[in-house]
């Protein structure tokens, strides 16, 4: 039980810390790990990175802009993730596409058992 629950606060803990990355190294981050997945190919982590990048920046400032209202902040965050959801999904492959559907849909469900 308390493996489980340390694993639970680590991944929390991990979540944060990624919203707290600058905006050029959280795009770091993902382009590599979705790289590592997906087997990108230099165009597609150049495009990819373009969106993360713009997608953490929006973030970065809603954060700022919420006056600690979290509310506010998960609204706009499942709205920002949705749309550039499509905007990533546009650079892959029908096969990638699959995969990182299937990637989303783990970390959604890790996110909802943090909630």
């Amino acid at each position: 039980m308390l493996g489980i629950s340390m694993m639970g606060l680590a991944q929390e803990r991990q979540g944060r810390d990624m919203q707290q990355l600058d905006p050029a190294d959280r795009a770091k981050n993902t382009v590599r790990r979705l790289t590592t997945e997906l087997e990108l190919n230099s165009t597609q982590q150049d495009s990819i990175y373009k969106q993360v990048f713009a997608q953490a920046s929006e973030e970065k400032e809603l954060f700022s802009k919420s006056h600690g209202d979290r509310q506010v902040v998960r609204q706009g965050i499942q709205a920002n993730r949705e749309k550039y959801r499509k905007k990533i999904r546009a650079f892959l492959s029908d096969e990638q596409a699959k995969k990182y559907d299937k990637l989303q849909q783990r970390q959604s469900a890790g996110r909802a058992g943090r909630s």
